[in-house]
């Protein structure tokens, strides 16, 4: 019995990934990483208290008067 399938058998290979895929694929990877980054960096600076520096008793570097 034959088969008229228009699918590629397991026995055939695939054609190698072409350039423009590849780089559309690493951009893809890149720009899912900088938003990551971002993301990330964005929940650190969210997560700073700008109280705490008062709390430990330190006066803040704006109304710290110069030493002469």
């Amino acid at each position: 019995m034959t088969s008229t399938s228009s699918e590629p058998s397991a026995s055939q290979s695939r054609a190698p990934a072409s350039l423009g895929w590849a780089m559309r694929r690493a951009a893809l990877g890149f720009l899912a990483m900088m938003a990551v980054v971002m993301l990330s960096a964005w929940l650190l600076y969210s997560s700073i208290d700008p109280d705490e520096a008062a709390a430990a008793g330190l006066p803040p570097a704006s109304q710290s008067e110069p030493s002469e």
